[in-house]
């Protein structure tokens, strides 16, 4: 017989899940990589395509954005490898494999480096007449909270029994 004290701390349940149990955060986790890579790759294809044909309306936004001639097309390619890299990482880890999480923490590196880069020549090709700051808030604003919600991602992935059920 116990007596419950209304003054004691509850306890928590620590427990780590059953091991008959497998975790649904990588699978759930795959499927949003994978839908979120899809749209991505299909917005760089677009874009891609617009720069080859040489759309007016794309070409003079970009090059009033700082990204006008050769950095247009490098950061095109290399949104198009970054959304197929995104969607091997996604299947991976529908799959239960762990090379995707590991394949993850590269991700995000390479991003942030990437982004970093990027904004930086960016910035210092963006025309006089333009201002900076409202060119890039929006894209500086979307790539913090892109690389916060990776990182919470990760995070949950790399709980010991999270990746326990990785193989």
């Amino acid at each position: 017989m116990t007596i419950d004290n209304a003054s004691a701390e509850p306890e928590a349940d620590l427990k780590e899940p059953e091991t008959g149990e497998i975790p649904r955060s990588p699978k759930v986790i795959g499927i949003v990589s994978i839908l979120y890579s899809i749209v991505f790759l299909l917005m760089k294809i677009v874009m891609l395509i617009s720069l080859l044909v040489g759309l007016s309306a794309v070409m003079s936004d970009m090059k009033l954005s700082g990204l006008g001639g050769p950095l247009g097309y490098i950061t095109t390619g290399s949104g198009l490898f970054c959304s197929l890299w995104l969607l091997f990482i996604g299947f991976s880890l529908f799959k239960y494999r762990d090379i995707g999480r590991r394949h993850l923490k590269f991700y995000i590196i390479f991003q942030a480096f990437s982004w970093v880069a990027t904004t930086t020549i960016q910035y210092l090709q963006i025309p006089s007449y333009a201002d900076v700051v409202e060119v890039l808030q929006y894209d500086v604003g979307l790539m913090v909270v892109f690389l916060a919600v990776m990182v919470w991602l990760l995070s949950i992935l790399n709980k010991p029994h999270v990746r326990a059920s990785l193989t």
